[in-house]
């Protein structure tokens, strides 16, 4: 764009070309003929693009051994362990003391001893990095237990689950990357470690939304029993229902409870909705992607019918939605980097399958896929508060399908479906390049401060580091 903690305490870039210009200023080399010789600024943008170095990645400047300044691979730069700021790698070295040696690329080293020039040269060649963190849970069910690991990219699955009868070698490696890779076995990944940089929460979240206290009784049931609604996930002290004259309860509900009418009417049509199975696009957004495909001179298809979309949800762990669920999990890696939660664990599978991580829910999140000729083209996370606000924390389309309409007729779906739910508001995060996108093309436009702080003391609203939140009124879906 995607249970939540601060905006600081994630860590999410939307991978993107580099917008800086490194080395500017440092004089051309010339070769042997007289001819000037470029240096080797594309070879190194390598490092800041789609599959290059993740955030996170553990830097260091180095002289003759002597480590003379820390810091970390974020964005496009790195963040300077002397002012935590993030500057590009040329004012890193000079950060270092070391400006006049203009060579930031061979002698910024990463933890496992490479130099940033070594790096780009293995991307360069094809070679893949990987941060050595495997998923707890299987790509293909999203369940626990004893789980094969991939030995280039973090995913893991059941053995039953791939149709294996036995464990395989230590040196294996998914489908996903035999497909890069040929037989999986000729390049090993280059193994990078993250750091992890925890920060103080910038709002003040969560608490009873009637009198905006966080206190709340564990070993006992008495006023100050926390309830949550289940669809809103709005928190109530027991007491202060009561006193609202909201409703009085003796014991917690065993069954689901919502706060109104409204919360218990969208979860029931969601529900309904997802056991429904796939519907097709209406014929505006037929002609859309009949219209993008003419533009650039592809195939369209015979029959409509072909494309459709879908609501899932990995909570309810309905068999047939597993692959599709998977099919989803896979777009989002490729297109995002890892959403790293403090705990260090990667939060796209989890939220894509609808798990708890630390005590927060990810149950609430409805996953919005487009199939086209029965394979997953495009998809988002969807999680609804109630008739107020609903958010879109993630939305992507496979690299391969880019360009053909998709995203358009998958957030057009959406829209129409938080209109027949009359539901006001959308909101979503949305970093760098990609704001301007959503303002000038989606009609979307960028919370107040005072707005989103008013939404976090209500609702957990799942915020990036380094993004922007944007909202839009859901208007009536027209055909």
């Amino acid at each position: 764009m995607y249970v939540n903690q601060t905006t600081d305490e994630w860590k999410r870039v939307v991978k993107k070309p580099s917008t800086y210009t490194y080395n500017s200023g440092i004089p051309q080399k010339r070769s042997a003929d007289g001819c000037t010789k470029k240096r080797d600024n594309d070879l190194h943008r390598l490092l800041f693009m789609p599959n290059g170095l993740p955030d996170g990645a553990e830097l260091a400047y180095y002289v003759k051994g002597q480590k003379l300044l820390g810091g970390y691979k974020q964005g496009n730069g790195i963040v300077c362990g002397c002012c935590d700021v993030e500057i590009s790698p040329s004012q890193f070295e000079a950060h270092a003391g070391m400006a006049a040696r203009r060579q930031p690329y061979r002698h910024i080293y990463t933890s496992n001893g490479l130099t940033l020039h070594d790096i780009a040269l293995s991307l360069a060649n094809g070679q893949n990095l990987t941060t050595g963190d495997s998923d707890d849970m299987c790509a293909i069910c999203g369940d626990g237990g004893d789980l094969i690991l991939c030995n280039g990219c973090p995913r893991a699955f059941h053995a039953a689950c791939l149709g294996l009868h036995s464990v395989p070698d230590s040196g294996w490696h998914c489908l996903n990357c035999k497909d890069i890779t040929g037989d999986g076995r000729g390049v090993r990944p280059i193994m990078i470690r993250l750091t992890r940089v925890d920060k103080e929460p910038e709002y003040e979240m969560g608490g009873c939304v009637v009198c905006r206290e966080n206190d709340f009784s564990v070993d006992t049931f008495d006023d100050r029993t926390v309830i949550i609604c289940d669809q809103c996930e709005k928190e109530y002290h027991v007491g202060c229902l009561r006193d609202i004259g909201l409703c009085e309860l003796e014991e917690l509900p065993k069954d689901k409870w919502f706060c109104c009418d409204d919360c218990n009417r969208i979860y029931v049509a969601l529900q309904n909705s997802v056991s429904a199975g796939a519907d097709t696009i209406p014929s505006s957004l037929s002609e859309l992607i009949i219209r993008k495909h003419k533009e650039r001179g592809l195939c369209t298809y015979g029959s409509m019918n072909d494309i459709q979309w879908r609501i899932l949800s990995g909570k309810s762990r309905y068999p047939e939605h597993l692959p599709l669920l998977s099919r989803a999990a896979a777009i989002f890696r490729e297109c995002f980097d890892p959403i790293v939660a403090i705990s260090g664990r990667d939060l796209i599978p989890v939220m894509v399958y609808g798990r708890n991580i630390s005590g927060q829910e990810f149950g609430g999140m409805y996953c919005i896929v487009l199939i086209v000729n029965s394979v997953v083209v495009s998809a988002g996370l969807l999680r609804i508060f109630g008739c107020n606000i609903a958010e879109l924390p993630l939305v992507a389309t496979s690299r391969e399908h880019q360009g053909k309409g998709y995203f358009q007729v998958l957030f057009s779906c959406i829209e129409r479906l938080l209109s027949s739910l009359n539901v006001e508001k959308l909101v979503l995060p949305a970093a760098g390049d990609a704001e301007s996108i959503w303002t000038k093309k989606l009609g979307f436009h960028k919370m107040s401060e005072d707005q989103l702080s008013k939404h976090l003391k209500e609702v957990q609203l799942t915020l990036f580091n380094k993004t922007s939140v944007l909202e839009k009124t859901v208007q009536l879906a027209t055909e």
